[in-house]
């Protein structure tokens, strides 16, 4: 009686450890961002450890590679090569081709990818399966770019130059492209992770990163004014926002210097991570799934041998 009730307390140690270990896990935040840097020349896509600072490369080929976005898994990247998206295979880092387009943006199921496409003539928004088989045009009006999901996957926010005159709007509309309307006057929106705020630029005092509430109101530039900045990209925790910002002589540079910087979604003082001459840009957070492994799963799986070596001794 008394080895059962040891064996059980055991049990129970241990499953509060892997508790442990898993809200640990989940509570961690995201430590890599992937951009698009033209440092050699040639634009490619690259990985940084924003704590250590470390970049590797992850497509060294000819083609202009930018925009990479994450299937939630982390088990694809999205990219553009050129003028056509492709997928990356984390494991292998093989790609493929998916569709001709640019823009790319995983749906939050995995399912589906929404892009931007000249296929018709204007620019406009599409979505696809992860197989590039079928197509869908959700939009038709005017030119239509930056399409984002909600994270409920109900909505995609996008820009649009329907109305006329030299900025552009943010809209949103259903997946299936119903119920288009606009809600404020800006240009590549991204919602926030728990759906209840939009960043996007918006071109007054330098082109700069502002946040919104989801129905256009309350908004606030974060960035510095006076200063470029572009492509905000939300931490998975919302408690950060990365860009990209030039700093010196951006208007009408075609060689500017552009780097990845991360502020608070609350605005402050911005914190540079990327300094190099060569251009720096389309920041995306990596999940974790897209490094490696969970480490928590190895650990799990160690430890559960370590218990039933012990019980049998």
């Amino acid at each position: 009686m008394k080895q059962k009730l040891t064996y059980i307390a055991r049990i129970i140690l241990f499953g509060c450890f892997l508790l442990a270990i898993d809200i640990c896990g989940q509570a961690s935040d995201a430590t890599h961002i992937a951009f698009a840097s033209r440092r050699t020349g040639n634009s490619d896509i690259y990985i940084m450890d924003i704590k250590s600072k470390n970049i590797q490369n992850l497509t060294d080929q000819p083609a202009w590679d930018f925009s990479p976005t994450f299937s939630p898994n982390g088990r694809w990247m999205a990219y553009v090569a050129d003028r056509d998206i492709y997928l990356m295979n984390s494991t292998t880092k093989e790609r493929r081709w998916l569709t001709e387009g640019n823009a790319p943006e995983w749906c939050p199921d995995g399912e589906s990818i929404v892009f931007v496409s000249r296929r018709s003539g204007k620019s406009n928004i599409y979505k696809t399966d992860i197989n590039g088989g079928k197509i869908q045009k959700l939009t038709n009006e005017a030119a239509n770019g930056s399409p984002t999901w909600s994270p409920d996957g109900e909505w995609i926010a996008f820009s649009s130059n329907r109305g006329g005159g030299l900025f552009l709007s943010i809209y949103v509309m259903t997946t299936e492209g119903r119920k288009q309307r606009r809600l404020a006057q800006g240009r590549n929106p991204v919602w926030s992770p728990d759906g209840k705020q939009i960043a996007y630029i918006l071109d007054i005092a330098g082109s700069g990163v502002y946040v919104m509430s989801a129905d256009g109101q309350n908004s606030q530039r974060v960035t510095p004014e006076n200063i470029w900045s572009e492509h905000p990209a939300w931490s998975p925790d919302g408690k950060q926002i990365a860009y990209e910002a030039e700093i010196e002589n951006p208007w009408g540079n075609p060689n500017r210097d552009s780097n990845i910087y991360l502020i608070s979604s609350a605005g402050g003082t911005p914190r540079r991570l990327t300094d190099h001459p060569g251009r720096d840009g389309f920041p995306a957070w990596v999940p974790e799934g897209f490094l490696s492994v969970s480490p928590t799963r190895h650990t799990q799986m160690r430890l559960w041998g370590t218990l039933k070596k012990f019980d049998g001794d």
